[in-house]
């Protein structure tokens, strides 16, 4: 990417980058202070429900699964914005648990031609070509990446049995639901410049995975394989006793 031989030119770009991240947090710490005080407003409001403001978190975390139109990429985020790390996890655990086996029932018992009068026929059909799967593992890994909740109901169109695949997607998600609700709750705690390099770093990250998310989901499920080979083959091996 630099050259050797233009170190005071790429020594320039980066101070010229450093200096721009360093305004641009500048510029955006006063109207982020701002947004930041609206959401410590409507965190206020919805705690003032009193014990129905979890549960109706829960039921619109699952509605959002069951829900494509809902909004819900950052729930886990808000979740623990609200109610703190723990109990927002919790929730946000509980509400994915709900809306996936939801999902998963709707598509195992109820087939494509329940669903299409919901989903347009052609998307079902297209995912369920790319989607004969029948192994956990690589729902996991596909799960792990951002997917339409749409892949949830063509999950439950197949023929894995609920009781691995309802664990392999909620791991999956899971994982995804402990980063969400570590970045709300930093998001709640630190500073606003703090808080603008942080969405900054994160949405650079996401962007990368999004982009490479063939290669790494192939190294992953490789590496995990070849793990599940070697702890099979440790179980199944004879222990070997001492010669007399």
């Amino acid at each position: 990417m630099f050259s050797p031989g233009n170190r005071w030119r790429d020594s320039s770009i980066l101070v010229l980058l450093v200096a721009a991240l360093g305004v641009l947090g500048w510029w955006f710490s006063a109207p982020l202070s701002a947004v930041l005080d609206a959401a410590g407003d409507i965190r206020t409001w919805i705690i003032s429900f009193g014990p129905l403001a979890p549960m109706a978190y829960v039921a619109f975390y699952a509605a959002q699964i069951l829900i494509a139109p809902l909004p819900g990429s950052f729930l886990s985020v808000l979740g623990a914005y609200l109610f703190g790390f723990g109990s927002g996890l919790v929730l946000s655990l509980l509400g994915v648990s709900l809306g996936v086996m939801l999902a998963l029932l709707i598509g195992r018992k109820l087939g494509r031609p329940a669903l299409e009068r919901f989903f347009d026929r052609s998307d079902l059909i297209r995912w369920e070509r790319k989607l004969r799967l029948r192994s956990p593992l690589i729902w996991f890994v596909l799960f792990l990446f951002p997917m339409p909740d749409l892949v949830i109901y063509v999950a439950g169109m197949g023929t894995t049995p609920l009781r691995w695949l309802a664990p392999a997607i909620l791991l999956a998600r899971g994982i995804g639901i402990l980063v969400g609700s570590s970045v709300g709750t930093a998001t709640a705690h630190l500073p606003p410049s703090l808080v603008l390099l942080q969405w900054l770093l994160l949405l650079a990250l996401g962007g990368l995975a999004y982009r490479f998310q063939r290669p790494l989901r192939y190294l992953l499920l490789t590496n995990l394989r070849r793990t599940r080979r070697i702890v099979r083959s440790l179980f199944r091996t004879p222990l070997s006793t001492p010669a007399e």
